[in-house]
């Protein structure tokens, strides 16, 4: 069943919208102390590039065989031509990405040596993107042809708002279009009506008001959202794996795959790409979150940002 499920998803169109990013990385060798300050010396061996925040939502929405569709905005800068560079490398539709005269591309650099992250620098700007922005990214989405699920990918650095979201829901609504958010605490009210939400734990915790400390706690906060919202909810645990809380239905856990853990950046745009091709390969959302469980057990074995392949997808199924 599953196997039928991944074979699915090359027929199926993502959209993904959200703060669009660059991710830089530097890899090194440590050796000795900076003799300036208390600081390691890094020796550069070697630099990458990869696509970040949405973007690397999309870039695992291609690596498992889905067309994937982007829109955001960039900067007119150095770093959005590097950006689209490696978007366009993995094949991914760019005609909804906007430029802004206002707001540069933002970028997180992370010096990394022996494999382990040390530092990280980022380049941003978080101000809401202006009305007209708003109105293109709209325009842009709805004179897609079919799409199968839009993606939310909301990292609160001010590509998504409430005029935006409200619009989009209404349009998905009509159009019988799967609305899947991977939310952020600041913009809860938002995501009243759609189809799926999947904060991790500290975004759940930081959405109900109180800790999740146990099962019984964690069941309390996803029927909570539920129940608030009206959608249904997947909190990823970490370690734990993922709880899922279905409208109607009794809540169930879904324990962790990963055998090693080096970076989980990136895995929560792991777990909402296969999410969104899986459910609209018409996947329960049960067997959804199990595929979306397994991608995320690879993802987290590899370090920095990083797509999982339906290649990596078909070898764990195969093996689990």
């Amino acid at each position: 069943m599953m196997k039928n499920i991944l074979e699915n998803f090359k027929n199926q169109n993502i959209l993904v919208l959200g703060d669009l990013m660059l991710d830089k990385y530097i890899f090194g060798k440590v050796e000795r102390v900076s003799p300036e300050a208390p600081v390691q010396i890094v020796s550069v061996e070697k630099e990458k590039y990869t696509p970040g925040g949405a973007a690397n939502a999309a870039a695992n929405v291609a690596a498992m065989q889905g067309s994937a569709y982007l829109a955001g905005i960039i900067g007119n800068d150095m770093a959005k031509d590097i950006l689209l560079e490696e978007i366009e490398k993995r094949m991914i539709n760019t005609d909804g990405i906007i430029f802004s005269s206002t707001k540069p591309t933002i970028q997180k650099i992370r010096v990394l040596g022996q494999n382990q992250q040390l530092l990280r620098i980022d380049y941003e700007d978080t101000s809401y993107i202006d009305a007209q922005a708003n109105e293109e990214l709209f325009n842009h989405i709805t004179s897609l042809g079919k799409i199968d699920a839009v993606i939310i990918s909301d990292y609160n650095k001010g590509t998504i708002t409430e005029e935006l979201l409200e619009k989009l829901r209404e349009f998905c609504k009509k159009k019988d279009i799967l609305l899947i958010i991977d939310p952020k605490p600041k913009h809860k009210a938002w995501y009243r009506g759609a189809f799926l939400i999947t904060p991790n734990k500290k975004e759940a915790e930081q959405m109900v008001g109180f800790a999740i400390e146990n099962k019984k706690s964690l069941e309390k906060a996803g029927e909570a959202l539920v129940k608030e919202l009206n959608c249904n909810v997947i909190i990823t645990t970490g370690e734990k794996g993922m709880s899922i809380f279905e409208k109607g239905k009794t809540p169930l856990n879904i324990p962790t795959v990963a055998k090693e853990v080096y970076d989980v950046s990136g895995a929560g745009d792991t777990v909402i790409a296969t999410l969104a091709l899986a459910l609209s390969a018409d996947a329960s959302l049960t067997d959804a979150a199990s595929l979306a469980n397994q991608a995320a057990g690879i993802k987290v074995g590899k370090v920095g940002t990083s797509a999982v392949s339906m290649e990596e997808l078909k070898e764990r199924i195969k093996h689990d």
